[in-house]
């Protein structure tokens, strides 16, 4: 995974998150799974990232998670949690909009 794929996937998180704020509509962790979900196969589906990327884009994408839930999930968690983002092939884009808007 390139430098510039992790910036990409951190910078969506983010917005994202700001967007959640903004709208105050709450950021779940149900929430966070749908919308790392979506993102992973949107990248994959536009060629951003490979099929080989797709478990270090979701534990990026996991890890950034934590970091806003002050670090209380354990890595071992952070690695289930990844393949579990991974494990689904759907794209929810009403999830997605706000950060492609």
């Amino acid at each position: 995974m390139t430098v510039h794929q992790r910036d990409m996937a951190i910078q969506d998180f983010e917005k994202f998150m700001r967007n959640a704020i903004q709208h105050e509509q709450g950021f779940s962790f149900d929430i966070f799974i749908s919308f790392s979900t979506s993102l992973i196969n949107f990248y994959q589906g536009s060629n951003l990232i490979k099929e080989s990327e797709r478990k270090d884009t979701a534990l990026i994408l996991s890890q950034a998670f934590n970091a806003g839930m002050g670090n209380r999930i354990t890595a071992d968690d952070l690695d289930e949690i990844s393949t579990l983002i991974i494990s689904d092939r759907t794209i929810d884009y009403s999830i997605l909009n706000p950060i492609f808007a």
